[in-house]
């Protein structure tokens, strides 16, 4: 039993090493204040999924693509979500879906707090994908869950919102890969045709040498 069990703990450790190797996240929100403000109004589009808690405003950004074939290896989401409520403690999921494949969670937050329609309580996620994200148009899902009960709360995704649809991404590794294959031109101009001719002249005496 022991032997079974240490074998199950280095399979997770493995499995949460590969994960964390495929992205690195740095996670920024403001500074929250439990008086809201009420400076929000209206909401941000159709959203797959809302409760008592939706989102108000999401914003994209990507950044980094290093061997300028249009994917980026950069990726930062911004959103202010509200909550019918005066205080909603939540944590947010954020996923990518490749053109084919499965969905594939990249980041999970920490718990924060919705205050209301405050909108100083904002959450945004960097992220650099690290490993495993091959060159491809990606679809953006986030999700707010309940940070007491883990229920879904609220989901928006690129199926609601186009911006968060068709995004050009690949991983670090694949970004700063350089094809090792070049193409080679070459041009020649007066002196690379004397070059030329000399060397057919050394051919045609070695082959009439030969002859002889």
């Amino acid at each position: 039993m022991n032997k079974i069990t240490g074998c199950l703990i280095a399979i997770l450790c493995l499995l949460t090493t590969e994960v964390a190797a495929q992205s690195q996240s740095i996670e920024r929100r403001a500074e929250l204040r439990a008086t809201p403000t009420g400076n929000n109004s209206g909401q941000s589009s159709i959203q797959a999924y809302q409760s008592h808690v939706w989102f108000h405003r999401i914003e994209l950004t990507l950044s980094g693509d290093l061997n300028d074939n249009g994917y980026y290896h950069r990726l930062e989401v911004e959103f202010d979500a509200d909550t019918s409520q005066n205080y909603q403690q939540v944590f947010a999921e954020f996923s990518l879906l490749p053109t084919y494949g499965g969905e594939r969670i990249y980041y999970t937050s920490s718990v924060f707090e919705l205050f209301s329609d405050s909108p100083g309580d904002w959450l945004a996620i960097d992220t650099v994908l690290d490993q495993r994200y091959a060159p491809d148009t990606y679809l953006l899902t986030v999700r707010l869950f309940d940070a007491a009960s883990g229920y879904l709360l609220a989901e928006i995704s690129g199926f609601d919102d186009v911006n968060l649809d068709l995004l050009p991404l690949e991983d670090y590794s694949r970004d700063s890969y350089i094809d090792s294959s070049t193409t080679v031109e070459v041009s020649a101009g007066m002196t690379g045709i004397a070059a030329l001719l000399a060397l057919c002249l050394l051919l045609w005496g070695r082959q009439k040498a030969r002859c002889a």
